[in-house]
């Protein structure tokens, strides 16, 4: 009985850290890369997905520019995106463009920018430049991140070469 109580004691303890130190990860987009790094509090990846990003090089500074936003914000709000469309104009019509869950995010251009999934029309699109701003994900991607999520959050987005030049050519 002892060593019964001692095994649940571990698996609860493991459990319990687990569920704690979820609270302190971070997200790290590396747009040179096109990936997603999921953190932990000292800094190790913990998971990494492939990702779209802005269209368009360069840091986000205007509405519409199609490029994705670099430096450090905090997440705002988790919406569930089931029933949401939008038209790409690429003859596909009106899609669940966002995947299941869009996690927004707030920069000084934009409070319409986040991490999401994506429609199976543009699966093949991840780890390119393909996005309107936003950080796509694929579904099953998004689903294994979500549990990680909460609000207070900090994503940090550095740029990448490309970004770089863009930038420096303005």
């Amino acid at each position: 009985m002892k060593r019964i109580s001692l095994v649940i004691l571990f698996i609860f303890s493991c459990f319990f850290s687990s569920a704690q130190s979820k609270g302190k990860c971070s997200i790290l987009v590396d747009k040179g890369s096109f990936t997603l790094f999921l953190l932990s509090e000292k800094g190790d990846s913990l998971m990494r997905f492939p990702v779209a990003i802005g269209e368009n090089p360069g840091q986000k500074t205007k509405q519409g520019d199609c490029k994705t936003p670099e430096g450090v914000f905090t997440v705002t709000w988790v919406q569930n995106t089931k029933g949401i469309k939008y038209d790409y104009h690429d003859g596909n019509g009106k899609v669940d463009a966002y995947g299941p869950f869009f996690i927004h995010f707030n920069t000084p251009v934009s409070k319409t920018i986040g991490i999401h999934g994506t429609c199976k029309e543009r699966v093949d699109r991840i780890g390119t430049r393909d996005s309107k701003g936003c950080i796509r994900l694929l579904n099953e991607d998004l689903l294994k991140l979500l549990p990680y999520v909460y609000k207070g959050m900090k994503i940090k987005i550095i740029p990448g070469p490309e970004d770089i030049l863009a930038d420096k050519g303005k």
